[in-house]
């Protein structure tokens, strides 16, 4: 296997992101949402992507092995208010090709989003997570991540599936 390596997104990465994320998604909703409703959610346009590169208030990172993208992560200020205003920044997405599921990817992109807010003065970060991804949750679970209680507001519904909400407390390291 070539050396894995995380680094900052370019806009030339945008369609890579989205066949990345296309991947996962249709992994992890496979049995939740009907097969149509799947395949027109993943026919988005990798300007999307683009512009969430390009956008100061966001950080994408990808994961490549050699030259083939294999995950990637996207954070930057929470979509929706929060509580407690120690929660200052939203993991967005980690997304890890199928093909690459287990193979310490996610955990080397996650690592990188606790670098980034530790750098930033970040002391809680927050996560929204489908009720049905159990991948997801025994994942951000192990990175010290809880369950909050919390709800996304006016998310999107899976049939009768929810965004469940995540904290992970990042408190200021001591010299």
């Amino acid at each position: 296997m070539a050396e894995m390596r995380v680094e900052p997104a370019s806009v030339a990465d945008a369609a890579d992101l989205l066949a990345v994320h296309v991947a996962a998604r249709t992994a992890y909703y496979h049995g939740f949402l009907d097969e149509e409703v799947l395949a027109k959610q993943n026919t988005r346009d990798p300007e999307l992507y683009a512009s969430i590169i390009r956008d100061p208030s966001r950080t994408v990172r990808v994961a490549r092995l050699g030259d083939e993208l294999v995950g990637f992560l996207m954070i930057g200020p929470c979509y929706h208010p929060e509580p407690d205003p120690a929660v200052t920044s939203q993991l967005y997405q980690i997304h890890v090709h199928p093909d690459w599921f287990r193979h310490g990817i996610g955990s080397a992109l996650h690592a990188e989003a606790v670098s980034i807010w530790r750098a930033a003065d970040v002391l809680a970060a927050r996560l929204w997570a489908w009720d049905f991804n159990t991948r997801a949750h025994a994942f951000y679970l192990a990175k010290g991540w809880y369950r909050d209680g919390r709800e996304a507001p006016d998310s999107p519904r899976v049939g009768n599936h929810r965004m469940l909400g995540y904290r992970l407390d990042l408190p200021r390291e001591t010299q």
